[in-house]
């Protein structure tokens, strides 16, 4: 099974503006938000650059400015507005979404599973002892702490109970207990959230990472065998491991954004490119998609001495996220600096996406909503009389899950693999006070022809006396993207 990563090629840091350049102050007036709006036009490269860099350091209070640019009468200053305007509201939405959960421990001389049980319970994160790989689990600890982020917790918990964590490359999936004839498909992957922090007896190592939110990056060790090195050509593939904290809506890891590295002999590098997928082949039948610059082989089918297709025996680790860097110098030992940012997809369900007013004026009218989702009011029809119900029939158009799939973990027609199905949508009516009338509603499917998007047509039905709704609106769950920046230093490399 192969996992989409997108890796986003080196972009230059913005640079600090120059002498004689508008410097936002501490508290910026309206007009100097505005110079700096107007700015975004200027004639000079140079000039726009530094604006677009003041103006993404202001943040939240350049909103309504930005806002208003928009309207400008320069296409420079709208499309570069536009992009503030999305960056600046991810970055606030993602110290939003990703607050960390903060506790204090304050473990005296007590049995090590009863620590963890607790630790568990109050930090929520998904923390697991190895029996395999733990002597003694009712060894007595001490671990007291000041307040901090969980994941900062979690570290002086391992530290002071003498406990490390094991980083797994692949996941073992279980085997099926059901006897079957013909192919069984694999279960599908867990999400990232899913897949359990495992301690184990050993000194704790304090890798370089991010763990000041809900969601910790570290640059797992240089033994780590997902890491790649391409002799010669400076290029290595650099494993993160990304772990959320369960209860986020956590999906996947759209992209990495690398911006900065410079290596130990302080040369500079960027990020790498990825390379078209060549199938590979090995002597046991099996072949294998993927590789390329993120290295990962996933496999496409596997044959047993019969030809009878078999499942295979791992999956990749959700939470090992694979980024190609290219490195300065031939062989440095590690990373002085690496500065990126994680962005990931968030999912919240019975979110409003869309909403029709006054449908019956609007029937045939296609309108569009995120998520490539589009919706129309087919036909309105009010109750004639009681015992005969009215109906709205809307019909929605979104990708179907098969496209989902694709955009997920590549486009993979050789094993026959279940799609992740979305969760459903639904179409529900109000009058004009804004309230829900009574309804009920039924819906169909149908795929189109490509099949790379699915139709469904909604019919609800009203009681005679509803009326005509004032809106109709369509709920369903909405994708947020968050980003999770990332500055690590001294980071070994294999």
């Amino acid at each position: 099974m192969s996992r989409l990563v997108v890796a986003v090629g080196l972009c230059g840091l913005a640079a600090g503006l120059a002498a004689g350049e508008p410097t936002p102050a501490a508290g910026p007036s309206d007009s100097s938000v505005r110079t700096l709006v107007e700015q975004l036009g200027a004639e000079q490269f140079a000039d726009r650059q530094a604006a677009e860099a003041a103006l993404a350091r202001l943040g939240a209070p350049a909103i309504p400015a930005l806002q208003s640019a928009l309207q400008s009468d320069s296409p420079e200053v709208r499309t570069r507005a536009a992009g503030l305007l999305v960056k600046i509201r991810r970055v606030a939405e993602s110290g939003e979404r990703l607050a960390p959960r903060r506790v204090k421990l304050d473990y005296k001389d007590i049995p090590l599973g009863t620590a963890i049980n607790d630790l568990k319970a109050r930090t929520g994160l998904n923390v697991a002892l190895d029996p395999a790989r733990v002597a003694n689990p009712l060894r007595r600890i001490t671990c007291e702490t000041a307040v901090l982020p969980v994941w900062e917790a979690l570290d002086s918990f391992c530290a002071a109970a003498g406990l490390r964590e094991a980083y797994l490359h692949e996941l073992e999936i279980p085997k099926s207990t059901v006897a079957r004839r013909g192919y069984v498909p694999p279960p599908p992957a867990p999400a990232a959230d899913a897949v359990a922090v495992t301690l184990i007896d050993g000194t704790h190592e304090k890798l370089p990472g991010v763990r000041s939110s809900a969601v910790r990056v570290l640059a797992l060790p240089a033994a780590f065998p997902g890491h790649k090195v391409t002799l010669g050509a400076g290029e290595v593939l650099l494993c993160l491991d990304v772990t959320p904290a369960p209860g986020l809506g956590w999906q996947e890891v759209a992209g990495v954004k690398v911006t900065r590295v410079i290596d130990s002999n302080g040369r500079a590098g960027g990020a790498g490119t990825e390379r078209d997928a060549q199938p590979q082949y090995d002597p046991n039948g099996v072949v294998f998609v993927g590789g390329g610059a993120f290295g990962g082989r996933a496999v496409a089918m596997r044959f047993d001495i019969n030809g009878n297709p078999v499942p295979p025996e791992s999956q990749p680790n959700p939470r090992v996220v694979p980024v190609p860097l290219k490195l300065g110098s031939d062989s440095p030992r590690s990373l002085k600096r690496l500065e990126g940012s994680v962005f990931a997809e968030l999912q919240f369900p019975n979110q409003q996406l869309l909403a029709v007013a006054d449908p019956a004026r609007k029937t045939g009218t296609w309108f569009s909503a995120a998520n490539d989702l589009r919706c129309c009011v087919a036909e309105v029809r009010e109750s004639p009389r009681a015992g005969q119900p009215g109906f709205v029939k809307v019909q929605l158009e979104f990708p179907s899950p098969w496209a989902v799939n694709a955009r997920r973990r590549g486009w993979n027609p050789g094993w026959p693999e279940a799609p992740r199905m979305t969760q459903g949508y639904r179409v529900e009516a109000f009058d004009a006070a804004g309230k829900p009338l009574p309804q009920s509603a039924n819906g169909y499917n149908e795929s189109s022809d490509d099949g790379m998007r699915t139709i469904q047509t909604f019919t609800i039905s009203l009681p005679h006396g509803a009326g005509v709704p004032a809106k109709v609106a369509v709920v369903g769950p909405r994708p947020v993207t968050v980003e999770i920046p990332f500055a690590l230093e001294n980071v070994p490399l294999p």
